[in-house]
């Protein structure tokens, strides 16, 4: 008996030890000696026995703020203005979380719910019609030169915030290309101008539709030979804390429909994560299928980048398969005609912001591709022709944000 008293003794001794190491607090103090590590992990604690209010919340979102984990951040601090909506505090940081974890439409609406005296002290942007002018200019060397020559290429993007739930991005861009045609091994000279056009827009903090639109307009120089492709996709994204997923499903159009269709709809998922909780690493990836055309094929894409250093980022793509223009693409280059088949492709790409608005980027990029001749009968190929060659890409950028 008197053993049995003695050990229910620990053990109640065990559990009041436990209770008081995540005890409201023990959590403050934590707090008033800056130990965020520490503020974390009791706040966890806490959750785990079935306590939440708003001075965990708190207290969590800014420990994790001072450690530069904004994602983390701003989940907290939305979970405390869900205890106390008017809290100055909870509004401050968690609309600074969204602007330094790069969800600048998630702190837009969060705007919605602060009065203009809370938005100056703040220092609160307002949306600019007009967010950000970027240019790049680029050159494709081609490995096959008797067929394929070298590729010149230069774009112009602009960025517009339409109130606070529209983000519109749209671009315009130019190359041009010696080919060869078969069978009489004729050279002539390919151009392309190409429009794109995409709308991010928050349906809810975390929740984003993103319709695009590429045109191409592409032809042979001193004929009367050209094309229009039309290449549509619809976008959905969810962002869950520190990673993203999205559904996305497309369409490529030929306008004038003489060219052998090789793709006509893509469906495919991107998923997006944060390790650190911020910009300073990440991963997307991306997967899908092209179908409805003469060549159907699955595809795949990763990207892997983050932060070096305070000023300058680095990012990775490989890209294997053909795919349509989808909403994680056309960052630099959305050249892609229904007669240019992408094979696989690896870009690298450092960025470096000379001052908060000033941003300067390079890329190198190698790629495979095929170009798709359409069997023409009587014209002698009766039969389809896929002329395969590599590009060594170099693009510089400048960008600009207001």
């Amino acid at each position: 008996m008197r053993s049995t008293v003695v050990v229910f003794s620990l053990v109640l001794l065990a559990l009041v030890a436990r209770s008081q190491e995540w005890s409201d607090q023990a959590q403050y103090d934590a707090y008033m000696k800056g130990d965020w590590k520490q503020v974390i992990e009791l706040g966890r604690l806490a959750k785990q026995s079935g306590a939440d209010h708003y001075y965990i919340r708190a207290r969590n979102g800014y420990a994790n703020f001072m450690l530069g984990r904004y994602m983390r951040s701003e989940k907290e601090f939305e979970k405390a203005l869900h205890f106390n909506s008017a809290d100055a505090f909870a509004k401050r940081y968690g609309y600074w979380s969204s602007v330094y974890s790069v969800n600048t439409a998630s702190a837009l609406l969060k705007t919605t719910d602060m009065t203009s005296a809370e938005k100056d002290t703040f220092k609160v942007a307002p949306p600019k019609w007009l967010s950000s002018v970027g240019v790049v200019g680029g050159f494709r060397v081609s490995t096959l030169r008797n067929s394929v020559g070298h590729m010149p290429y230069v774009a112009l993007y602009l960025s517009h915030q339409i109130g606070k739930r529209v983000t519109f991005r749209h671009a315009v861009n130019y190359l041009s290309q010696k080919r060869t045609a078969r069978p009489a091994q004729v050279k002539y000279e390919l151009w392309q101008v190409g429009y794109l056009a995409s709308a991010a827009v928050q349906l809810a903090k975390h929740t984003t539709i993103i319709p695009s639109v590429v045109v191409l307009n592409w032809g042979v120089r001193d004929t009367s030979i050209s094309a229009v492709d039309i290449n549509g996709s619809l976008g959905v994204r969810q962002q869950f804390g520190n990673f993203s997923l999205s559904v996305n499903g497309g369409v490529m159009l030929e306008a004038d429909g003489e060219n052998t269709d090789t793709l006509k709809y893509a469906v495919s998922a991107s998923f997006g994560w944060y390790p650190l909780h911020s910009t300073k690493l990440y991963s997307i990836t991306s997967g899908g299928y092209n179908f409805g055309g003469n060549t159907p094929n699955w595809f795949v894409s990763q990207s892997i980048g983050g932060q070096l250093f305070k000023r300058a980022w680095i990012k990775s793509t490989f890209i294997w398969g053909h795919q349509m223009m989808m909403v994680e693409d056309g960052n630099i280059d959305f050249t892609n005609n229904s007669g240019d088949r992408l094979r696989w492709l690896w870009s690298l790409s450092p960025y470096y912001y000379a001052t908060d608005h000033l941003g300067i980027s390079m890329t190198y990029s190698v790629e495979s591709r095929s170009f798709y001749t359409p069997a023409v009968p009587g014209q002698g190929n009766a039969r389809p022709v896929s002329t395969n060659y590599n590009f060594h890409s170099f693009y510089l950028g400048l960008n600009y944000n207001f």
